[in-house]
């Protein structure tokens, strides 16, 4: 419990990586009484928090049984990816054209923190806003809207089956991936970015 009341964004961040990482069960109920004495704060902004989440669509909500985790099954996982090979390479494209020194910097300093990361929990986190990152460029909020929706959704696929498996290694399809962006070279960056994301 917190001292000081928290804002519903911030509540539902906490509770979405929890989703995403597996503490929460997939098809748990989300119940609004305990949110509110969990995070001390009373049942509006966790009542905003839930609607947050399913807007997120990491959360579901079904009438007479309330909000559920989301549960996904292995062909919504296989639909995840496959959306992700379609729209990120599309997005890498559009990102190469518009790149600056400044964001490239910011990729960098990402790709290393995957590196650098001790634990599975950090390496993931991290590769989501690596792999987001190297997209924003585009300049594209309703396509990097819905990209960032599907790598929350893939996330949990990690957790689930790579995470007690998970070994610190420095990756080289990011390394590859920048570089290329750096040298303007959009199809090799998009072509690399589908194999990697092809591996998971």
């Amino acid at each position: 419990m917190t001292d000081l009341p928290m804002k519903p964004a911030d509540i539902a961040e906490i509770l979405a990586e929890e989703i995403i990482r597996g503490d929460i069960a997939q098809g748990a109920r989300l119940a609004q009484d305990h949110i509110a004495e969990r995070f001390n704060c009373s049942h509006v902004p966790a009542r905003e928090a839930l609607q947050r989440l399913v807007q997120l669509e990491l959360a579901t909500f079904i009438p007479k049984r309330g909000v559920r985790a989301f549960s996904l099954t292995a062909e919504d996982q296989d639909d995840i990816l496959e959306m992700r090979l379609a729209l990120e390479p599309l997005a890498l494209r559009k990102a190469v054209a518009k790149i600056t020194p400044a964001s490239l910097q910011q990729m960098e300093l990402l790709r290393l923190a995957c590196d650098d990361a001790k634990d599975p929990i950090s390496w993931e986190k991290a590769n989501r806003q690596f792999h987001l990152e190297i997209l924003k460029p585009c300049a594209r909020p309703l396509l990097l809207g819905r990209i960032e929706q599907l790598q929350r959704l893939s996330a949990q696929k990690f957790h689930a089956r790579w995470r007690e498996t998970w070994r610190s290694t420095s990756d080289n399809d990011h390394v590859a991936i920048l570089q290329a962006m750096e040298e303007r070279k959009a199809d090799t960056a998009s072509a690399i970015l589908r194999r990697h994301l092809s591996r998971g």
